[in-house]
């Protein structure tokens, strides 16, 4: 049988040949789609089918977090970067895979709930964080970055990729996520790591108050120049903006009503319980001193409304910066459509980075977002006349 195989080969080698090229080119396409496509969230969500936070509820978490926001998926942050540990990732899953099948949910909600100090190593933070980590771990990565366009994370070239998503070099710059905090200064002098603070970043994040009573517990015993908790504005960079109503390039400056000698207000006036542990107000703080209890309505009328602005705004944000990169791949010249969208996105993260939507100074967040909406438009106005 095999020699009739081979005599028709030979017989017919040009046909031969070209059916061998078709197998391979087929083969390796469908390979390559399997890889895709035991990738993404959707495949991993079949093991972690969970919703909310914590053990099961991995790719849920994700989902409605920063990083799910910025398009970093699974293997951007579970697989090192390069075609030789996206390969190791790969291989790792299918551990994960024989697990799934093997252990108990008792084991498995104990692993979840214990993961290794390593599973996101510092290093690997830094990398897409830090303009300097970028470039040491991409001069000493073995083998290419990539073959085939794979994943995000393969593609991350700093500067470039953190300006485009609007971060901070964390260890160069000390206002990050609307806190000023000097990351380098942390690291260096106190060897903390990412995880120390960050533990549970993405899966099970800690609240802001879990945040604030962690730097309090550190601060407590530390130097007497580290800020206490009496030093509000010492950190809350960008609340202290908001309230001021300034930083905002192109929109009018417009402090707060509760900001300022002529309101005669400090931060624990609605911030009532920080003695006690809670540092965020809600709307029954406005009722200290606004009898009316319509005060309630219009600090969750406040909230809600500028919410669902920036979560609109969120939106076209990816899909502006999808087309851009769609129109950087076809070579058109993105230059100055590039500065729009950048403005717009420094803009949107001035009212993220306080935090309130709005609360604090909701005439200057709403006009800011007026101004970011704007931003936005122009960008794709300016993306469609450019070829």
């Amino acid at each position: 049988m095999l020699k009739i195989v081979f005599d028709w080969c030979k017989r017919h080698i040009v046909l031969f040949t070209i059916a061998s090229v078709i197998f391979v080119v087929m083969f390796g396409f469908i390979n390559i789609q399997i890889l895709h496509m035991t990738s993404e969230p959707e495949f991993c969500h079949l093991c972690h089918p969970a919703q909310g936070f914590g053990p099961l509820a991995e790719v849920d978490s994700w989902e409605h977090s920063a990083h799910g926001d910025a398009g970093v998926s699974c293997l951007d942050c579970h697989g090192r970067p390069g075609v030789l540990g996206y390969a190791k990732a790969k291989l790792g899953g299918l551990k994960d895979t024989y697990m799934q099948l093997t252990i108990s949910k008792e084991e498995k909600l104990e692993i979840l709930s214990n993961p290794h100090e390593d599973l996101v190593p510092s290093w690997h933070c830094l990398y897409c964080h830090t303009d300097e980590g970028n470039r040491i771990v991409r001069e000493t990565t073995r083998g290419p970055m990539q073959l085939v366009n794979m994943r995000m994370l393969d593609d991350v070239v700093n500067p470039a990729f953190r300006e485009r998503k609007g971060l901070a070099d964390i260890m160069e710059d000390d206002f990050v996520g609307g806190t000023h905090f000097n990351h380098s200064m942390h690291v260096e002098n106190f060897d903390l790591t990412c995880r120390d603070c960050h533990f549970g970043v993405v899966h099970n994040p800690a609240t802001a108050t879990d945040r604030m009573n962690f730097c309090l517990a550190c601060h407590a015993d530390a130097v007497d120049d580290a800020p206490q908790i009496s030093d509000c504005n010492v950190c809350h960079e960008a609340q202290l903006a908001m309230n001021e109503g300034t930083g905002v390039e192109g929109v009018e400056d417009t402090p707060g009503m509760m900001y300022g000698d002529a309101a005669d207000m400090t931060c624990t006036d609605c911030h009532t319980g920080v003695t006690k542990g809670v540092y965020r107000p809600s709307a029954a703080s406005c009722t200290n001193c606004h009898e009316d209890e319509a005060y309630r309505d219009i600090f969750n009328d406040w909230e809600a409304s500028t919410k669902a602005s920036i979560e609109e705004l969120k939106t076209l944000r990816v899909e502006i910066e999808a087309a851009l990169l769609d129109a950087d791949a076809a070579k058109r010249d993105t230059a100055e459509v590039w500065k729009t969208y950048a403005q717009g996105l420094r803009n949107l993260k001035f009212v993220r980075n306080d935090g309130t939507n709005g609360v604090h100074n909701n005439e200057y967040a709403i006009a800011i977002l007026e101004s970011v909406r704007a931003d936005f438009k122009k960008a794709m106005v300016q993306l469609d006349s450019v070829w």
